[in-house]
Parts: structure tokens; sequence; C-alpha cells
């Protein structure tokens, strides 16, 4: 590097029409001058600014994305006007200062600290917009001095850089040349070139080779030689029993400052002035030599006991061997128990006499109630200081795939009233699933926006990148996190994530945890107009039509979802794009339609999402309310396919679109509609389903109809009446056409009956078997049989505490577990007991609101409890609870048919109490006189009307052929009575 600089020139750079002010003026105009920043050319050292003249400055790459790219020439600070002026000599060929106005700016989405910023000072500019800018204004544009060369430029987009310090003395540059293009738009990764040090560098001796002088002689002579054995002494230390038998040696404490003089001579330390001098300078030698270390160590010897060492196998020598065999007696033995040996050989292939009983006694002690590790341990724990206050654990759900990551949903814990009053509030603070990972504890992975309070979501069995959730006003929301899988598979806080960075260039907006917005939302006016209480995913081997027909889904993913609310509605969505598609959109386009980066995949779904399928619940009878539900259960499940015969399954997987399984983004690429054609109907589905309601109760006063529901958070009603009863319907989701008109409305439910005395808050299926479902809600909880409506196959007592949740367990059976309001679990075991819980243990100081089980392995089973204080437990599921005890999926499959066998007793009973009560009544009519002396059977009625018919046939074709509108020969169609 030289000191000098080059000789300035007096050529001044090319104007444009528009002359632009000089930098110190325009900067002003633009911003009130900051002060100079370090990495701003005005604040960089003087080492800098004597760059030889021959390597003019170059400053177009910002450190954009925290990274160093490689300048094709130094860079010098700007100081003056000459320098400024001087400094335009040293722009590469084909690259331009430009001065472009605020209006222009505008116009191409330029403005300054707005669209480009000093960070990112790079925006491609479509080459068209430019000609139609000049063509526009003609000599007024800012381009036209730049129209031949960008008619001539052979791409399409041009570069166009921010000079955020007018260091080439306008506030643009404008780039004729594709490689530089490039070269600006991805500069290459370097490292900081660093300075020359012209300070001399120390340089360590090198080691010579060792002359011997003889000194080895004189070490040998002095080192010391052992000439006779070392003799050994043997100390023994007299025992106390020694000291009790001579008595004479006393010892006794004294006192030093009393008996100094007489008993004790005490030598008090003192600085000696002799040694008080310190070495300055020492020399010393070390001789290398051989290092030799003995230990010894001393065993507690606490207890006699025989110990012995077996080096080698003891056996006889040839000769012993020899004579061995030929010892008559053995001989003797043997030929004498031969007949034993044969006994004990066949008693061994019939019987193991390893087999252990123990083991086989239905399996471990603490599965049926022993006193084993039977107890639930805390895992893990999941809160938010600021986030988690005054909230309450809506749902949770794990996610599908990666293990380690729970997503919890919170809701405020308040009244319709509560609610409009804190409306402020409400509004300001951002409703959020939080996504914690195992590995970091205190700081979400992610954040996940939701329009309001969510009391629902469950992620796609088949995409779990997307989820899907049920808001408390209603509306279904929709997010895709696939851009974040890698984020949330690493660990946060691991030292390999610092090393993705260069160092003094970390992204320090890595380490936060992000906010990801909704991509999807429903229409409210569409839509729900009470909270979402429930929200499933249709199975992906089968889809339901707008005419309520199961079909098959040739798309194998799973695209429908199935809601219910107060408002006595189940709806049905389908997420996949219309037919038609969507027209793929440009990169402008896209910026323009989607400036927060919402990912695209929903987007013909926010705002005008509707149902395809609606149904209303209505009673079946007249005068009574609509149902409030508030969950719901199908039959069908993810990854069984039995409604699939193994035909059907061959034709299904010849039939099945490669592409499917996953969801097509409609924005990016144009939409592979999926042709229903070939999917055919499914007979085998069951169209049904089980939902547990919230009893409503209506009053008319003056023409007006007054509800009254019980109140909950986030409810739109809260009246202080209140009523207990909960109800289990069996509905049908396909519609049916109605007999006075052409239309299809929701047929009316199939059964009903009040089954617990509170609102439904859990309505789970067994995971083994599909027609067992467990409701609970209030103070009890029953096991129902699906089609089996005479009763419950198992109804509790009512407990002292309100139960919010249960769960199946999904290994064992017979085994599930209810959480209560004083936030303790009760352990229910069918196999040990039905009256009461094998187990009740306190898991929080407030309610517990939600549980959810995850199977991590073979050895380690997981239960997550959400509590009222916005905390989740993980708690670990013991052995004897997790383990299945031996045949225990047959002893409960034996249970439910006993069961259900005593449920068809009793209705058969029921019957026979309605005949002998029907018989009575009658028979007591009989003597009073005002009832026929026989009253026919439900047969001889028939009989009666079937004869009645066949006489209205034969007189109608009687008078037929009178008309003259049947021939002779022709009969009647008479119906057999028999």
């Amino acid at each position: 590097m030289s000191g000098k600089q080059a000789p300035a020139k007096t050529t001044t750079p090319k104007s444009t029409v528009n002359q632009s002010p000089t930098p110190q003026a325009a900067s002003a105009q633009r911003r009130p001058g900051p002060p100079p920043q370090s990495n701003s050319p005005a604040g960089r050292s003087n080492a800098t600014s004597t760059t030889s003249a021959t390597k003019g400055p170059n400053k177009l790459n910002s450190p954009a994305k925290n990274q160093v790219a490689a300048s094709p020439l130094p860079v010098v600070k700007s100081a003056t006007l000459r320098e400024v002026s001087e400094n335009a000599q040293y722009l590469p060929p084909n690259l331009h200062s430009i001065f472009i106005s605020s209006a222009t700016q505008q116009a191409l989405q330029l403005s300054v600290d707005e669209d480009v910023t000093q960070e990112n000072n790079t925006k491609m500019i479509d080459k068209e917009v430019l000609l139609k800018d000049i063509e526009s204004l003609g000599q007024g544009s800012n381009f036209y001095e730049f129209k031949e060369q960008i008619q001539n430029y052979p791409e399409n987009e041009i570069a166009i850089v921010y000079d955020y310090d007018y260091y080439y003395s306008q506030n643009f540059l404008i780039c004729f040349d594709p490689l530089l293009k490039n070269f600006i738009a991805n500069p290459p990764v370097t490292l900081p070139i660093q300075e020359a040090d012209d300070t001399e560098q120390y340089v360590p001796p090198e080691p010579k080779t060792w002359i011997s002088l003889g000194s080895e002689v004189e070490i040998e002579e002095e080192r010391l030689i052992t000439n006779r054995p070392l003799k050994r002494f043997k100390i023994k230390v007299p025992s106390r029993s020694a000291k009790a038998a001579a008595p004479s040696e006393k010892f006794k404490d004294v006192d030093p400052d009393i008996d100094r003089k007489k008993n004790i001579i005490c030598i008090e330390q003192y600085e000696d002035k002799q040694f008080d001098l310190k070495k300055m300078e020492l020399d010393s030698s070390v001789q290398a030599a051989a290092e030799h270390r003995e230990n010894s160590s001393q065993t507690i010897w606490r207890y006699p006991k025989n110990q012995w060492t077996q080096y080698e196998a003891r056996t006889f020598t040839e000769e012993e061997q020899t004579k061995t065999m030929k010892d008559e007696q053995l001989i003797d033995m043997v030929m004498n128990s031969q007949d034993l040996f044969k006994e004990a050989l066949q008693q061994n292939v019939i019987h193991n006499p390893f087999y252990l009983d123990w083991n086989e006694l239905g399996g471990d002690l603490e599965g049926l109630g022993g006193p084993g590790d039977s107890h639930l341990r805390e895992y893990q724990s999941f809160s938010s200081i600021k986030q988690s206050r005054d909230m309450i654990v809506t749902c949770i759900q794990w996610h599908p795939t990666i293990r380690g990551i729970i997503a919890v949903s919170l809701a405020a814990g308040q009244s319709f009233d509560e609610r409009a009053d804190n409306m402020s509030r409400t509004i300001t603070s951002p409703s959020l699933i939080f996504m914690w990972s195992f590995v970091d504890p205190i700081q979400p992975k992610l954040y996940l926006e939701a329009p309001d309070d969510i009391q629902c979501f469950q992620f796609s069995p088949t995409d779990p990148h997307v989820i899907a959730g049920g808001c408390v006003n209603g509306q279904v929301v929709m997010w895709d996190i696939k851009e974040y899988e890698d984020r949330i598979r690493n660990p946060r806080g691991d030292h390999r994530d610092k090393d993705l960075f260069i160092p003094g260039y970390e992204d320090e907006s890595f380490f936060q945890t992000p906010h990801i917005r909704f991509c999807a939302v429903s229409s409210i006016e569409n839509g729900h107009s009470e909270p979402i209480t429930d929200l499933q995913w249709i199975p992906d081997h089968f889809q339901i039509t707008t005419q309520g027909l199961p079909t098959e889904n040739l798309s194998m993913t799973c695209s429908q979802i199935m809601t219910c609310s107060f408002d006595s509605q189940v709806l049905l969505w389908e997420t996949r794009p219309p037919r038609g598609g969507a027209k793929p959109l440009s990169k402008k386009e896209r910026e323009i339609i989607n400036p927060m980066g919402v990912p695209l995949t929903f987007k013909h779904l926010d705002l005008t999402w509707k149902p395809f399928l609606r149904l209303n619940l209505q009673s079946p009878e007249a005068g009574q309310v609509d149902f409030a539900p508030r969950k719901f259960s199908i039959r069908e499940t993810q990854g069984d396919r039995e409604a699939l015969s193994k035909e059907d399954q061959n034709t299904f997987e010849k039939k099945k679109e490669p592409s499917g399984g996953q969801f097509v983004n409609p924005v990016d690429e144009a939409n592979k509609s999926i042709s229903q054609a070939k999917a055919k109907i499914l007979q085998k589905i069951d169209t049904f389903f089980y939902v547990g309601t919230e009893n409503t109760n209506k009053i008319r006063i003056k023409d007006r109809l007054y509800y009254f529901k019980r109140s909950s958070p986030g409810r739109r009603f809260d009246i202080n009446r209140r009523f207990r009863d909960g109800q289990l319907v069996y509905q049908d989701w396909m519609p049916q056409k109605e007999s006075d008109s052409t239309k299809f409305s929701t047929p009316k439910a199939a059964w009903s009956s009040g089954v617990v005395d509170g609102p439904v808050v859990a309505l789970k299926r067994s995971p083994f078997f599909k027609d067992v479902l467990l409701i609970a809600g209030g103070w009890i909880f029953q096991i129902w049989r699906e089609k089996v409506h005479s009763g419950s196959l198992l109804h509790t007592a009512p407990l002292k505490e309100k139960i919010t949740d249960v769960e199946w367990s999904p290994t064992r059976p017979g085994v599930f577990f209810v959480s209560k309001q004083n936030g303790g679990i009760d352990v229910w075991d069918l196999i040990d007991r039905t009256h009461a819980p094998s187990i009740s243990q306190s898991i929080s100081n407030t309610a517990l609101t939600y549980l959810s089980i995850k199977t991590i392995s073979s050895k380690q089973q997981l239960l997550a409890a959400g509590d009222s204080n916005g905390t989740v437990h993980i708690l670990e599921i013991p052995q004897s609870l997790r383990q299945p005890i031996n045949q225990e999926l047959q002893v409960v499959t034996n249970y439910l048919q006993r069961e259900t066998e005593r449920r068809d007793f009793v209705k058969h009973r029921w019957n026979l109490r309605e005949e002998e009560k029907r018989e009575k009544e009658r028979l007591a009519a009989m003597k009073m006189g005002i009832a026929p002396s026989h009253i026919p059977t439900q047969d001889e009625i028939d009989i009666r009307m079937k004869n009645e018919y066949n006489d209205f046939i034969q007189f109608e074709f009687s008078v037929l052929q009178e008309m003259g509108l049947r021939d002779e020969n022709e009969a009647p169609v008479i119906v057999p009575a028999n």
C-alpha cells in the first residue's frame, strides 16, 4: 500500500436531465443527518482512506444477511464534494450513477428507507417498466439518458442500487452488465482481509544435537547403588486392652496459658529478618529421569467371609481318567441309573424346568393395585411467565412425527361479560398456540398467532406441518409451518447453531422465537355463531361428498375437517382448492398480495371459506330445543382400512393418484385437482356418529324465544340459570329428502338420552374397541357401546369432584385416566376394580382442563395434563399402567360382552314387565265392563290389515274391469296374509 493518493481529475461525471442537489443538501432533505456510524464511509479509519487510486472505491454490496461480500475494488471514505466527484470516475463499466425523484420512487416501489434500505440496497426492476416510464414522461424521465442502453440490455430485469450516503454523487446506481448484476445479487462469502503486520515475528530456537563431554560418568558415579538387602522392621502398636492392663500412663487436658512453663513448651511463630531477602534471579537445572511411585491402600474389613479364586480348571490327568472309567462301582451306578436318566430327559422335553411361574401370575404385581411403583412421576412442565398468566389450557396436541415437540393452546378464563368489559385488552394481547420442545422448557419453539382464543386444534395426520384450529368466535383457522420444521427439529441453545454463522456476523433473529401468522381463516357469516368446541380431521381413506356420501379418497391425504359448536350445528369443511385451480403468481405479484410473507398454501380459503355440508341437530321430540353439541366421535379412525375390503383395497391402490399425500400450493403451481370420477361409494362406512351435548332449555315470553345455557369461558351467553343434564345423541350426517318438498335436510336424531349430570366434557373411543365410548360430564362418567341404547355398560357413582377430561390408555385396554377439578387424576383399571379408582394422585393446586397421552417407546409413555393456570405438566406413566398384563385384551373383551348381554337381558325384562302391566290393565278394564274381552296382538293386527288391503285391491280391479281398463283374463295381485 502507498501513502499517496491519486491526483484528482477535473472531469465531472455525467449529469442527468434533472440536476440533483449536492450530497449534503440531498441528505439533509431526506433525513435529519444522523451521526456517522462505524460501518459508514465517514466513520472509517484513515488507514482505509489511503488506498491507491488505481483500485477505486466500491460500496455497492452492503453487509446484508450478515455476510462479507468480496468487493472488486477496495473501499475508501467519502469526505468532501471534490472527493465525491472523484469517486464517480472509479465506477466499473456499465455502472452509472442516476438521480431518481421521490415520485418515480413511489411509482417503481423504490422508496428510500422503506423498499430499499442501507442493508437491503438492491432491487430488480423490469425493463419494460422503465421503457414505459420513458415513453410517458419523455425527457422528463429520470431514465431518459439511458434509453438506448435499457433497450439493448439482454435480460428482462435491471439492477437498481441505492447509494445511502451519496457516495457516487447521486442517490441511486443503475447496472447494465449482467455479470455485475449477478455479482451484486449473489456476492461470494469471504472472510475479512487481514492487514499485514510489519512487526518482527518471534522465531523459536531449534534444539541442537547433544554432544557428550563425559558428564554421564560423574552422574553414574554419584548414583546410589544398593549393595546389600534392605532391612525390614515390624512395629507393633499396643492395643487398647494392653493399655487397660497398665493404667500407670494417664493423660489429661492442660490449659497452655496457665501451665505453660510447667507442662508445655510452646514456640510461637515470628518473622525472621534473616530470611527477609527475596530472590531476584535463580539458576536451576532439571534432569529427566524415570518417575517411580509407590502407593498402598488398606481395605475396610467389615465382616469375615469365605473367599477364594480359582485360576485354572481342575481336571484329571490321562492316567486318572483311564483309572476312573474302569472303576466297577462307577459302571454299576451308571447302569442302575439308566432308567432314571431317561425319565428325567423325557420330563425336560415335556416341561421346561427353568420356567418361572411367578412372572406369569398376572404380570407385574403393580398392575393389580399392589404396593409397587404405580404412581405418576412428573417428568417436566411447560409454562410461560408472561403469556400464561390468567390463562387456561384448552387443548394439547403432540407432534405426529417429531419426538419431543408438544403444542399447547391457551385461552382467557373469562365469561362473555368479562370479555366484553376487557375488550381492549383482549384485542391488544394476541391469541397464541405455543409449540414447546423438551430440550428447551423455558422458551417456546414457535408462536402460532390466531384471530381469537383457540378452543381446539389438531395436526393433520398425513401432513404434520398443517394445523387446523377452532376459535372462540366460531372461525376455523389454518397454519402451515413447513418452513420451520428444521428449526423445531434442532435443539435450541446448542453450540452447533453458532457454527452456522461467521464470527461477528451472527443473526440475532435466529435465536428469537418467531411468530407465525395464520394462512387462512373462515368466513364469519358462513361459519359457526358460537365457540367451536371440537375439531377433527376426516381419515384419509375416505371423503364425504356434498350429498353426505362416503367415497374413496384417491389423494390419500386428510383434506376435510369436521367441527361442532353450541349453535346446534356440525359443519364439514374442504381445504383443497377448487377444480379450476388458481393461476400461478410471479414474484412481484406474490409480494403485493402477501406483504407479511405468510405461506400461500391456503390463500384460496382466506375470508371466503365456507362449509360444504351443514348438519342441524334437531331434537326428535316435538317442542324440545335443538341440541347444543360439545364433543363428537365418528367410527372411522386414521390408519384403519377395515371399511375397505381386500378386493377394494387392490382396486383402490390402482386408482390412487400418484401425486396425492400432500398439499399443493395453488399459487406457486398449477392446481393438480384430483378427479373423483373414479371414486366409488363405500358401503361399509357407517354414516352415523355420536354427539355429546350441553343441555339447553327455552321459555317463550311474548312470542320471544329465550335460551338458557351453561356458562363457560368465552361463551356468548352467560345467564345464572343452569341445567345439569348432558345428552348423548346418535345422529346421521347424510342429508335426507323431505317428504313434503324436494329439499335435502339433516334428519332428526335416531336416538338421544341424558347420560351425565352436566355438560359433556369428553367423548372418547377406545383404541382397542371401535364401538366402545367413554363419556364424561359433571361428576360422573359412563361407558357405552355403539347401537346398545338400552343403557350404559358401566355407570359410576358421583365423584366428590367435578370431572374435566378423560383419556384411554393406548397400550392397556382396561385402563383410562380421569382428571378432576381439584387438580387430581384418577386411574381406573377395569381388571382391578370397577367401583373405585385404582390410583388417585394430586397433580396441581388448580383445576386440570385437558389430558393427552403419547407413547414415546415401548419403555416410556408420557401423559400431558394442562391446568387452569396455563401450565402443562408432563407425567411419566409407570410400567404397571403401561405394560399390559397376561391376556388383558381377552379379559376386557369378555367383560364388555357380559355387560352387553346383561343390557339385552334387562331390555327383555322391561318388555315383559310392560306386557304384564298392559295385561293387568286389560283384565281390570274387562271386570269394569269398559274394555273388549280380547285385545288383538300385533300379528293379528298385521293379518287384519293385509286382508283389508287385499279386499281393496279386488274392489279396485273389478271397477277397472267394468270401465274396460283391465283385461278379463288378468287377475289382481294379492298379498298373502301369512
